[in-house]
């Protein structure tokens, strides 16, 4: 069961094909969603008989995630913070990540009544994830984890710490190298960024770590030491 944008501006729930945006993987084609878009820009490319085309590429979003998009025309409904219904789309990874794209045969239409669909300011925010459903879904677009760093692991991936939330594990890179030394054993930390799946696991890229107050540290590692000592 998916819930459907009705065109007066209110959500219902119905067996429509519409899909939420959080768990669409590798290979799926024929994808009708719902989303607003959160970011575009044009880029001309060169095809194979080397004619100039353009492109657009940006974010898409829906209250469950963000989602990197193609599209490999021009379209006038693709405007920054429209909501648009995107029609038989398809799926596929780019440089790792998973991506929407929209072919010459997908339909897009900008949904006019809006109004109860979730703001540009709310989906900019990123949502938190279990690495569980991460690793379930095949990676995951700017989101946040949160658990602890139970091992650095220079020989697998270098500056690579694994992250353990409880409910899976996978490697923590942090684009600020400086900041790595900071990120000890036991330590718990929360991290945005993206997750992609790597010869060896999944590796969450953080543009954002945090580590806990110095108080709920040593609690936390007293409780962690506890589990895997």
């Amino acid at each position: 069961m998916q819930r459907e944008y009705k065109k007066h501006g209110f959500f219902s729930f119905s067996d429509s094909k519409n899909r939420e945006l959080w768990c669409l993987k590798h290979g799926e084609s024929e994808i009708n969603t719902v989303c607003r878009v959160l970011e575009v820009s044009r880029k001309e490319i060169r095809t194979r008989e080397e004619e100039k085309k353009v492109i657009l590429n940006g974010i898409i979003a829906d209250d469950t995630a963000k989602l990197p998009f193609v599209s490999w025309e021009e379209r006038e409904e693709l405007v920054k913070d429209k909501v648009v219904q995107i029609e038989n789309a398809y799926v596929k990874r780019w440089k790792g990540m998973v991506t929407l794209y929209a072919g010459k045969n997908t339909k897009v239409r900008v949904i006019e009544n809006d109004i109860d669909f979730p703001s540009h300011a709310e989906l900019m925010n990123p949502k938190k994830r279990t690495i569980e459903e991460i690793v379930g879904c095949e990676g995951a677009f700017d989101v946040i984890v949160e658990g602890n760093i139970v091992s650095i692991s220079e020989e697998e991936k270098k500056g690579a710490r694994v992250l353990d939330d409880g409910t899976g594990a996978l490697f923590l890179v942090l684009r600020e190298k400086e900041k790595e030394e900071r990120i000890l054993f036991g330590m718990p930390v929360k991290a945005r960024g993206n997750v992609v799946e790597l010869e060896g696991g999944y590796v969450l890229t953080a543009e954002e770590v945090k580590i806990r107050g110095e108080e709920f540290i040593i609690e936390e590692m007293k409780n962690f030491l506890c589990r895997y000592t």
